[in-house]
């Protein structure tokens, strides 16, 4: 006798819920990674700021004549520093939003593929313990008809 085998009526939308989570995932990482290449960026540009915020405090702090150029050149100076600084953050922010909106949509994904995944193991322990139900009652009958059938040809 053949034994039939569990097969998860359900399983395409599984699946779907598998690549759809893994798919997340991936871009999680791209965000992550972003994140993570824009923080180098950001403490590249920071220590550029100090460095340059030093050189004006030593400019400003020399006794002797200066060139007004010379101050313009450090505050214009500073001042694209600022600005990229501002402009660096806000795309660090605008990222990390991004990202906690992923992360927002993996968690759902999560628990809807572990949903499907908990209903088909339930749905497999159910097939299991039916089949084992057929299969005692099916033994259960034979046992039955034997003894019967020796019963009554002994006596």
């Amino acid at each position: 006798m053949k034994q039939a085998r569990f097969r998860y009526a359900l399983e395409p939308l599984l699946l779907t819920r598998r690549w759809k989570l893994d798919d997340l995932l991936r871009i999680l990482a791209e965000h992550n990674a972003q994140l993570h290449s824009l923080a180098a960026e950001g403490a590249a540009l920071q220590s550029q700021y100090a460095a340059a915020d030093s050189l004006w405090k030593a400019v400003t702090q020399e006794t002797s004549a200066q060139p007004v150029q010379r101050f313009a050149m450090h505050a214009r100076h500073l001042g694209d520093l600022v600005r990229q600084l501002r402009e660096h953050g806000a795309r660090m922010t605008a990222l990390a939003a991004a990202r906690d909106d992923v992360i927002a949509t993996v968690v759902t994904a999560r628990r809807s593929l572990d949903a499907a995944e908990q209903h088909r193991d339930a749905m497999e322990d159910r097939f299991h313990r039916m089949r084992m139900s057929a299969d005692f009652k099916l033994a259960d009958d034979q046992w039955n008809t034997l003894h019967t059938g020796a019963a009554s040809h002994g006596h």
